[in-house]
């Protein structure tokens, strides 16, 4: 009789917890497209984001993003070198975010920030026009923001963030700096919650 009664409760304190658990965390899965882009190629993402309900109304998360075609090139030294920005660049990264629900009903809008690790294309490659060599130059990984907002409503979402990425340097082997790579972007998604 003991051993039912104390396995009736430990089944029970357990489907409690698991339901808990459940209504506290949630995995947002959001593809959506890059908006503002000077690439003449399309620019996609695809975020994945598992969240733990820590208020009534705030979420901690951890955003992994997928990227596509992002980076905006400037060349300074147009008439001795060319950037070859034609192929496509992507990339990853992994930010812990913060998001604010604006209220409990339906249509719950919310607003967020993060800050994290923007692994962008490693490599781009330079074309000499005087000598005509070909230089693959490294890009250096970036510390980036995040800045989100937009709605949930049930089992979608529906959302709007820039990421922001300070620029790189492009520099030769020689040393000298002949333009810079801009990381940043704008993209808008929609997306589904799953809990």
């Amino acid at each position: 009789m003991f051993r039912k009664a104390l396995l009736f409760i430990t089944l029970s304190c357990s489907i409690n917890l698991n339901a808990q658990i459940s209504e506290n965390i949630k995995v947002g899965i959001e593809p959506g497209f890059l908006i503002l882009s000077a690439s003449e190629n399309i620019g996609l993402l695809m975020n994945v984001e598992p969240k733990l309900k820590v208020t009534k109304h705030n979420f901690m998360g951890l955003r992994i993003a997928a990227v596509i075609n992002p980076q905006r090139f400037r060349n300074h030294d147009t008439l001795q070198y060319t950037i070859n920005d034609e192929y496509d660049n992507g990339g990853f990264s992994f930010v812990p975010t913060f998001d604010i629900y604006l209220s409990q009903g339906k249509l719950r809008p919310y607003i967020g920030l993060g800050a994290g690790a923007y692994l962008l294309t490693n490599y781009v490659n330079v074309f000499s026009t005087d000598t005509g060599n070909e230089f693959e130059v490294k890009i250096k990984k970036q510390i980036g923001a995040l800045l989100r907002c937009g709605i949930e409503s049930h089992k979608l979402r529906f959302g709007l963030e820039y990421n922001l990425v300070q620029p790189v340097d492009v520099q030769i082997p020689e040393g000298k700096v002949i333009g810079t790579v801009n990381n940043s972007y704008l993209g808008l998604t929609v997306g589904l919650i799953l809990q």
